[in-house]
């Protein structure tokens, strides 16, 4: 499909560079323009909608509820929840704050592309009552931290577990929306820095909390998506440094992760194999895009043992068009062209002949 004023995008882009993105290219940015009108109509929710409170009691502590867990059915109240991987409880999550997540960041996102593409004011205003409601307003802004994401029902005092910390990936988005709002009538001064000192206070919690530093330890998916969450907000809060040395970090990860053939073994081991290994590669793609702005090419890095991102990528791509012959396990059926985004970003991303 074609994405209509990519180039006048681009050239708004260029003639802002206090406001360029760190998620989002201009294809991507035209595209949430398109959903702008609908999200005008969204209505505002927030984590303090929430029935069903966390351990804290706190209505302002974010909590989320782990999809593949299950009342155990030897128990008379089912508890501790069990683990059954790829089988989602749908019921249980919507009992959490997960899906509010998405509403907003897909709701910002669209109307900052809006304002940035057709400088719409509505629009740029809709999304600064958003973010004031979820990083500003005293009655509704949720606290900057992540200890109730993903409970087990019945394990750890009903705190959170490690893999919470992928609930909020899509504040990447986040951020690249408020960088797109900043010549806008959006947000005050004081509430932009109102803002940069909430993620300020959510990136030191990543940085020191049990959960968040057992997921960096991640081997898998789960590590690659906690940096592709601190580095836009180590950039997006002054801290180049630190988001610099994650990313060089990130070599280490992909010989870990990746195989000299291409095959990504700790997510071909789970029920859903495939989705898993493209999962990985689109946190990994995260972190490349930004490691490319702070001049680190983690798509033409090749590790020591051969492993590579676009190996990687290499090793899905004979199943784009016919996922179905995945030769392992794959129980979420995937669509052909999974994989378009992620190769269309690796042709991109390919060193000038």
């Amino acid at each position: 499909m074609t994405i209509p004023r990519t180039l006048l995008l681009a050239s708004l882009l260029a003639s802002a560079a206090a406001a360029e993105p760190y998620y989002l290219n201009p294809a991507q940015i035209a595209a949430l323009a398109t959903e702008a009108p609908k999200a005008l109509k969204a209505p505002l929710t927030t984590v303090v909608e929430k029935t069903q409170l966390p351990a804290s009691g706190d209505v302002h502590d974010y909590i989320s509820y782990a999809r593949y867990y299950w009342p155990d059915p030897t128990k008379p109240d089912g508890l501790p929840f069990v683990s059954h991987d790829g089988k989602h409880n749908h019921e249980q999550v919507a009992r959490g704050d997960r899906n509010r997540i998405d509403k907003f960041a897909d709701a910002v996102g669209a109307l900052a592309a809006a304002w940035r593409l057709n400088h719409d004011e509505a629009a740029a205003r809709r999304a600064g009552e958003w973010l004031r409601a979820w990083f500003v307003t005293p009655a509704t802004r949720m606290n900057p931290n992540l200890e109730y994401a993903q409970v087990r029902l019945g394990h750890d005092h009903n705190h959170g577990s490690p893999a919470g910390m992928l609930d909020t990936r899509a504040f990447a988005q986040v951020i690249d929306s408020l960088r797109l709002l900043e010549d806008s009538p959006a947000l005050t001064p004081a509430e932009h820095t109102a803002i940069r000192e909430w993620f300020t206070a959510y990136l030191q919690w990543f940085r020191t909390a049990k959960t968040a530093l057992e997921e960096y330890a991640a081997k898998n998916n789960h590590g690659s998506w906690y940096l592709a969450q601190v580095i836009p907000m180590a950039r997006y809060v002054g801290r180049d440094d630190l988001a610099r040395q994650l990313c060089e970090e990130d070599k280490a990860r992909i010989a870990a992760q990746v195989q000299p053939d291409g095959s990504q073994p700790e997510e071909i081991r789970r029920v859903d194999g495939m989705g898993y290994s493209r999962f990985n590669l689109e946190a990994q793609a995260v972190v490349a895009r930004h490691a490319a702005a702070l001049g680190i090419d983690l798509w033409n890095y090749t590790a020591p043992n051969g492993a590579s991102l676009r190996k990687a990528l290499d090793f899905l791509k004979p199943y784009n068009q016919a996922p179905e012959k995945w030769p392992t396990s794959q129980n979420e059926k995937l669509p052909k062209g999974f994989l378009n985004e992620l190769l269309a970003e690796a042709e991109r991303t390919k060193p000038a002949a």
